[in-house]
């Protein structure tokens, strides 16, 4: 299980002031970032912004929870819902929830993450108050930092739902993720029975010289998060060197073993493909001894794509490091009744078997709740993966682009 690291430059929340910022939708405020009946009062106080969720001193200053049913006769009176998402998933859950809660049209647009900052941004500075909720993966931490930080995207984690949720979601990070994947390498069933590599060094070598495939991280920041985290992880690169090749690592040139390992891997002729599909497409469509750098949630494909992919979860030293899927209602939102119910289906309501939770739970893809099964041979705990460090990547990312470009 990972956490998400906390800001340690911001002032310690406490009690008190927690309350003052939990009904955050309909005030021009930006140091609020959480909305009504967002997390239940026995949340911890947290040194992040985004959690404001210390317990409450007195617990009839929450304000009271808004029923399904309230939600729903106020997002009648809206009559609509504007959704920002990164993902497909939520024209399907869109679909299930206008027949479940009919008078209530959904409109999706799909925007990739980065994207989707630079266009809510533009917005809001304009005065124009657009989407309701806001669906996005990180950007190397950006999101965090000048999103949520400023209150241009707004935590929502309702009461009722939130004690099945698991950690870092419920209380620690900068807000509630439905679904979690990450970057692993793949390789092709037909060729090997199974995983040919344990060790992240092992594509260095020469039985994988220009039999490595990655979707291009310049324009995929998760595919960047995974590369920036083996930098900051530098000691544990070097370790897995030492115990691949049974001698201490010699950089040539560079500043530590993260940045050593992406040069050897172009050394080694890495090959740079447009996205995770175009990888999958070289690796898996016919027998092919090379191994492919792709999303999780892709394995989902295999039979639509005609694929014989098969992931890779246990690397040396670490598998991945999570990219989660988080939901937001947007600041202002102009549908906040049927922002709150729409996330409410997406996430399964309040027993986790809700419809709307179905493009969600995936193979590939773990959702972080403790009731709800997962589809995966293996646990989200059990998986082998890095911290997200959302403070450090933004921080080291550019770096790690400018030296992924030099490479190039």
């Amino acid at each position: 299980m990972f956490i998400s690291k906390k800001k340690t430059a911001l002032v310690l929340l406490t009690a008190a002031s927690a309350m003052t910022i939990m009904s955050a939708c309909g005030q021009d405020n930006k140091s609020s970032n959480t909305l009504s009946n967002a997390v239940p009062t026995d949340a911890p106080a947290s040194s992040n912004a985004n959690n404001a969720s210390a317990p409450s001193a007195d617990p009839s200053a929450s304000p009271a929870a808004e029923s399904v049913d309230e939600l729903y006769a106020k997002a009648k009176e809206e009559g609509k819902l504007i959704v920002y998402s990164t993902s497909g998933r939520a024209n399907d859950a869109a679909e299930t929830f206008m027949k479940q809660y009919p008078g209530i049209k959904v409109e999706v647009s799909k925007v990739k993450s980065d994207e989707m900052m630079d266009k809510v941004t533009k917005e809001q500075d304009a005065g124009q108050f657009n989407p309701d909720v806001i669906i996005t993966k990180e950007v190397s931490g950006a999101v965090e930092e000048e999103m949520v930080m400023t209150g241009r995207y707004l935590k929502y984690l309702p009461e009722d739902i939130a004690p099945m949720v698991d950690e870092p979601y419920r209380t620690q990070a900068e807000a509630y993720a439905n679904y979690v994947e990450f970057r692993t390498l793949f390789y092709n069933k037909s060729t090997y029975a199974e995983a040919p590599v344990t060790n992240w060094w092992d594509l260095t070598t020469p039985e994988f010289k220009g039999k490595v495939y990655t979707a291009d991280p310049l324009s995929s920041p998760a595919f960047m998060d995974l590369f920036t985290t083996m930098v900051i992880n530098s000691d544990d690169m070097a370790a897995a060197y030492k115990e691949k090749f049974g001698k201490d690592i010699v950089l040539n040139g560079t500043d530590n073993a993260g940045y050593e390992f992406i040069q050897e891997l172009f050394d080694n002729g890495l090959i740079v493909l447009k996205g995770s599909d175009d990888v999958l497409d070289a690796i898996g469509k016919a027998k092919s001894e090379a191994l492919g750098l792709a999303v999780s949630g892709d394995v989902s494909k295999n039979e639509e794509k005609g694929w014989t992919i098969a992931p890779i979860y246990d690397i040396k030293p670490k598998t991945s490091v999570p990219d989660s899927g988080y939901f937001f209602i947007a600041n202002k939102a102009p549908h906040e009744a049927a922002a709150k119910l729409f996330i409410r289906w997406m996430m399964g309501e309040k027993d986790g078997s809700g419809e709307g939770l179905a493009p969600f739970n995936e193979v590939g893809s773990w959702v972080p709740r403790s009731d709800v099964k997962t589809k995966n041979d293996i646990s989200f705990e059990e998986l082998n993966l890095w911290l997200f460090d959302g403070d450090a990547l933004y921080k080291t990312a550019p770096k790690v682009r400018d030296f992924w470009i030099k490479q190039k």
